[in-house]
């Protein structure tokens, strides 16, 4: 009887690109839609294990206790300055990284993790006559 063979996206030794598409190959379409939540379940018969991902660093490490804060992006690329984003992105991955680690002693939920930034769209509170707005940046009031 033969040995059953790993499966390639378990194999750390092959090729990042080869073992996502065998694990996205795998999945069902509903698996594949459950991973985009932030709080991931995990998917048994694949060994995938539970996941919340919880968290943004667009301008600083968001829900993983304290950071530093820096603008939000709009005004962050008015200074046209690479040198100076570059200088911010490092910050925030600094203080991120022990929070993957750490995140409870960081003041985070439990479960929580920097580990993985999702795509967050831009805002900044804004309070007018008649209560508060979310507005991007740079949004005129009406």
């Amino acid at each position: 009887m033969a040995a059953c063979a790993k499966p390639v996206y378990l194999d750390a030794a092959r090729p990042l690109g080869e073992r996502v598409a065998d694990l996205l190959g795998r999945m069902t379409p509903a698996e594949k839609v459950s991973q985009l939540l932030h709080t991931a379940p995990a998917i048994e018969r694949l060994g995938v294990p539970a996941y919340n991902w919880w968290n943004e660093c667009l301008h600083g490490v968001g829900r993983a206790g304290r950071a530093t804060v820096f603008p939000q992006a709009i005004g962050m690329a008015a200074s046209f300055d690479p040198e100076l984003m570059l200088q911010v992105g490092t910050a925030i991955s600094d203080e991120a990284r022990p929070s993957t680690t750490r995140p409870c002693a960081r003041g985070a939920m439990p479960g929580t993790s920097a580990s993985l930034s999702g795509v967050r769209t831009s805002t900044c509170s804004a309070t007018r006559a008649g209560g508060g707005a979310r507005r991007p940046m740079g949004k005129t009031p009406t």
